[in-house]
């Protein structure tokens, strides 16, 4: 499942946190895309795709920080499509690339 949110409930605590660390603790993130701002027609903050993975096999999370790369529109930003290939091809092959994309193993607390 893949679903768009403000960027903002990445690090917003409370009820969000909450469920930030239980998405985490039982392994469900697979990947979370930052997208720049003023992207879409009803909102104009930055935000973020969360895949989620009820079955995941790899043992990370792969951040992509795509939030700097778009062109800039009078009204509004868009994803040009090479915008979007580098973005499906890292997310597909899970590519890191410096300050784009980064594969972050969930550290376990062994006793």
């Amino acid at each position: 499942m893949a679903i768009i949110l403000p960027h903002g409930v990445l690090f917003r605590g409370g009820a969000e946190e909450r469920i930030r660390r239980k998405l985490l603790e039982e392994e469900n993130i697979d990947t979370v895309i930052a997208l720049p701002a003023n992207l879409f027609f009803s909102t104009g903050i930055p935000v973020c795709i969360l895949v989620l993975k009820k079955c995941k096999k790899p043992e990370d999370v792969l951040f992509i920080n795509a939030g700097e790369h778009f062109e800039k529109g009078k009204h509004q930003n868009r994803l040009l499509p090479e915008h979007i290939e580098n973005i499906l091809s890292t997310y597909q092959y899970r590519k890191e690339e410096d300050r784009y994309s980064r594969r972050v193993t969930r550290w376990r607390n062994s006793g």
